[in-house]
């Protein structure tokens, strides 16, 4: 019989790897269940399907937080300081 608990320590709670339900995305954002939803229909985070279900892995939503992050009254990328 399968048993998580003897695969070792890769699946201890908080590990990179781990699948995370909406509710655990949505404690991790300090947001709502139902804005994650919504940026799951939209594509704009990242998820993966599994039937009916949506789960996201914690290092893919890890990197979507810094790839989205700015820094404070930044509203675009900065210029590139490299002359062509």
């Amino acid at each position: 019989m399968y048993n998580p608990l003897e695969l070792g320590s890769d699946l201890r709670h908080g590990a990179a790897d781990d699948l995370l339900t909406a509710d655990e995305v949505a404690d991790l954002l300090r947001m709502t269940s139902a804005w994650v939803y919504a940026q799951t229909r939209r594509n704009r985070i990242p998820h993966m399907r599994l039937g009916r279900y949506f789960r996201y892995r914690r290092s893919a939503i890890e990197a979507w937080i810094c790839q989205i992050e700015t820094e404070p009254g930044s509203t675009r990328p900065p210029k590139s300081t490299t002359r062509t």
